[in-house]
């Protein structure tokens, strides 16, 4: 009776393995979980982070100076009040205002995903391991798959005496239970959960399609501004655009630097962009799977198949009848 429990309770064990891999969609969850990270690990350095930090101070910056500095600048030498020269240059360089007024709400929303990218930054590199630096994601199904199928095997055999089945038993409890601590994986799960947790209110078709469009601007204001407006504030001033962008940095520092700066920036923005663009899909697929469960149902369930073989290896049998033994007996 205690061998026929132990072994229904280790097919049990290797059915609810296969079950979670099948129930929370492993096979789909871990390539998309692989590519997502393949996708973020370049933005989630620390260098592309700080990078991208000095990329919006320098936008924020931009816009201040010329507001505060260019356009009073600007107005004095057109002898108009900076308000009715910011309505001229609304009407000829409409992209140049339009970013320069939505300045202030791009940068904010900018800093509002880099900050949130900064803050995962270290749950990011433990879920990037998952299950190993060396090992993808995607061979987390087929593992957890394959151990299940294993248990049942395993358990179909113990209903049978034998002292191999134990032995493989006592192995497979032992490594199920001491791997996971190897590899850190309940800490590694967490970190993974968390950072799922963190990003739902954040990452979002409405944050995708609201960043792709804030670029949009940002390019149009820096595309007008060299080509048009630039050369217009030269020819105002008399002078060739060159020595008007040497005056520009003296009296513009930020401003100039920005310029400077805009086509490696845009750059960055448009990568950082098509990347939350490009890995939506994958972060919809897994957002919902918590890893933590199933990272300690299968420490639990190598307990379990352990404590079964360590039982079923301390069985009393029942004492064999010596029929030879019995009947010599009698004849005496």
């Amino acid at each position: 009776m205690t061998r026929r429990i132990g072994a229904s309770i280790v097919m049990l064990v290797g059915l609810t393995f296969v079950t979670l891999t099948f129930s929370n969609r492993l096979f789909s969850v871990g390539p998309a979980f692989e590519e997502m990270t393949d996708g973020f690990r370049p933005v989630m350095q620390t260098a592309s982070l700080a990078t991208l930090n000095g990329d919006i101070d320098g936008l924020a910056v931009a816009a201040q100076d010329f507001q505060t500095t260019i356009l009073p600048l600007a107005a004095q030498q057109a002898k108009v009040t900076p308000e009715q020269l910011a309505g001229s240059l609304a009407t000829g360089f409409p992209a140049v205002m339009k970013g320069i007024s939505e300045t202030q709400a791009i940068t904010t929303q900018f800093r509002r995903v880099v900050d949130v990218l900064s803050a995962e930054q270290q749950r990011f590199a433990k879920a990037d391991q998952i299950p190993t630096a060396s090992l993808p994601a995607t061979t987390v199904p087929w593992t957890l798959l394959s151990i299940g199928v294993v248990l049942m095997g395993l358990g179909a055999v113990m209903f049978r005496p034998g002292k191999k089945a134990i032995a493989a038993g006592l192995v497979i409890g032992i490594a199920l239970v001491a791997v996971p601590f190897v590899l850190s994986l309940p800490g590694k799960a967490s970190a993974a959960d968390k950072m799922n947790a963190d990003l739902k209110p954040v990452y979002t078709q409405q944050l995708v399609t609201g960043a792709a469009a804030s670029l949009a601007t940002v390019q149009a204001m820096a595309v007008e501004m060299n080509a048009k407006l630039l050369p217009a504030f030269a020819q105002q001033a008399g002078v060739s655009v060159p020595l008007f962008q040497q005056q520009l940095g003296l009296a513009a520092p930020g401003l100039a630097a920005a310029i400077q700066n805009m086509p490696a920036a845009l750059e960055r923005f448009t990568t950082a962009v098509d990347t939350f663009r490009a890995n939506l899909d994958e972060y919809d697929s897994i957002k919902s799977v918590s890893l933590v469960p199933i990272v300690w149902t299968l420490i639990a369930g190598g307990a379990v198949t352990f404590l079964v073989a360590v039982t079923l290896a301390f069985e009393r049998r029942p004492a064999v009848l010596d029929v030879r033994a019995v009947s010599s007996r009698k004849a005496a």
